[in-house]
């Protein structure tokens, strides 16, 4: 009996990023990348201003801050569904007759 194949490891795929293990789309994993995409733009924003604006590193600290709090609900998919009990592999009562007079 073979494993089905799940998902190709060699392709990138947003959409197994943001999902469950179910297939349907974590609210955590969406806010995560947006927040995230929003915290570089801000930390890429706060560097041209210290750079040659205002000189303060105030932007730069909370945009740091605000990526890490999207890191984290990125992460916390990955742990949620690591907690999960792990699927077992059922075998059919002949099947296993099979293996074990072998």
């Amino acid at each position: 009996m073979q494993i089905p194949k799940i998902g190709d490891v060699k392709r990138f795929s947003f959409g197994e990023m943001t999902s469950n293990d179910n297939g349907k789309t974590s609210g955590t994993s969406v806010a995560g990348l947006y927040i995230i995409f929003i915290g570089g733009a801000c930390f890429l924003l706060g560097c041209i201003d210290k750079l040659w604006i205002s000189k303060s590193i105030d932007v730069i600290t909370q945009a740091i801050t605000f990526t890490l709090i999207g890191a984290t609900l990125l992460g916390v998919k990955n742990v949620m569904n690591g907690k999960k009990p792990a699927a077992t592999e059922t075998v059919e009562p002949a099947v296993k007759d099979q293996a074990i007079n072998s």
